[in-house]
């Protein structure tokens, strides 16, 4: 009994490291055919058939071709693997259908050929040509690839995550103590500045803040373009930047984006009516009245003696275009703020 019981036990041992060495032989095995998948794509070939007899003596060491040989699943079933790479062969260019497709488009999965083919892809689809990560897939078609994908987005947004939590601009309290410090020293500078309750939208998007060791505001500012419904934010800029510098970068011919000048063409081409205004805050009898700034002087001088809530937001209009804005001039009309009492005329 002794003698059996230690011929049975490793028997056992024999067994499980037999079948240890099967399941390397299998692994081995479809990574080899993985590989020569690949070399075959690259070559041009369509289908080919490849058998277990053929590729162990080529790919796997000699103690794994021994441990096959001795398997009766691998050695007695005729394993023949069928590697059809038609699928990864493009078809035809999907934009112009006259020559072969070279490239995929990783959003849309359009076929194109060259690069003209891709721009007008993107334009004709409005594509973007960027893989969406949160695209939907079902539970059925989720491989590992997906899991991979999704581990790498979680990856990027949580790296973004931690460079937005070690920016010094950003990184800014949000107490009380900080906002009337910023109160104060806005006040200093002759500007009102008002900071909403938490949960409203423009207390929530609101970058506004002071720089300590250079003594200045850097503001969070929204432009808006009524002619052509087109609206922009600006953050971190300087005080002292004039507003004829801020809207360089928007309807300058030469120096402005392409797209937004495209966009914001009106203005490009009569630059010479440009009215740039802003809301008049606190007015009497809920009125909705705007004064005119002046585009040569710096954004501070423009805010002094004036309401700001949260951040200042600018209406850039045509002087010729009918709009429904009450511009105030210097005259007899009275309104107040904390600062001042002036008397304007109001002119349409």
């Amino acid at each position: 009994e002794g003698r059996g019981g230690g011929a049975e036990g490793k028997g056992e041992k024999e067994g499980a490291v037999e079948g240890e060495e099967e399941r390397t032989v299998l692994c081995t095995y479809h990574f080899t055919l993985l590989c020569l998948s690949s070399l075959i794509y690259k070559m041009g070939m369509k289908t080919v058939s490849l058998t277990l007899d053929n590729l162990i003596p080529l790919y796997l060491p000699q103690h794994l071709e021994q441990c096959s040989a001795r398997s009766n699943r691998l050695t007695n079933t005729n394993i023949i693997n069928v590697i059809n790479v038609s699928s990864f062969v493009f078809s035809s260019c999907e934009t112009c259908g006259s020559e072969e497709a070279k490239y995929r488009c990783p959003r849309c999965l359009k076929c194109s050929c060259s690069l003209a083919c891709v721009k007008k892809h993107k334009t004709d689809l409005v594509c973007s040509g960027i893989r969406d990560k949160t695209a939907f897939v079902s539970k059925k078609e989720f491989t590992d690839m997906n899991l991979l994908s999704d581990y790498r987005f979680l990856e990027d947004a949580g790296r973004s995550a931690d460079c937005a939590a070690r920016d010094i601009f950003l990184r800014r309290p949000s107490t009380h103590k900080f906002l009337n410090y910023m109160k104060n020293r806005a006040r200093r500078l002759n500007i009102d500045l008002k900071i909403l309750p938490v949960g409203f939208t423009k207390r929530r998007e609101n970058s506004t803040m002071f720089n300590k060791k250079e003594q200045r505001f850097y503001w969070h500012l929204k432009l808006l373009f009524p002619q052509s419904n087109a609206e922009y934010t600006e953050k971190r800029v300087p005080e002292d930047k004039t507003l004829h510098e801020i809207l360089r970068t928007y309807i300058d011919p030469e120096k402005s984006d392409p797209v937004i000048r495209q966009r914001l063409k009106a203005y490009t081409l009569s630059q010479a009516d440009i009215q740039i205004l802003m809301k008049i805050e606190n007015m009497q009898q809920n009125l909705v009245r705007y004064c005119e700034l002046d585009s040569s002087k710096s954004l501070l001088d423009n805010l002094k003696n004036k309401v700001v809530i949260e951040y200042p937001t600018l209406h850039v209009v045509l002087k010729g275009s009918k709009n429904d804005m009450v511009v105030l001039g210097q005259g007899k009309y009275e309104f107040s703020s904390c600062y001042s009492l002036g008397e304007y005329n109001i002119t349409m």
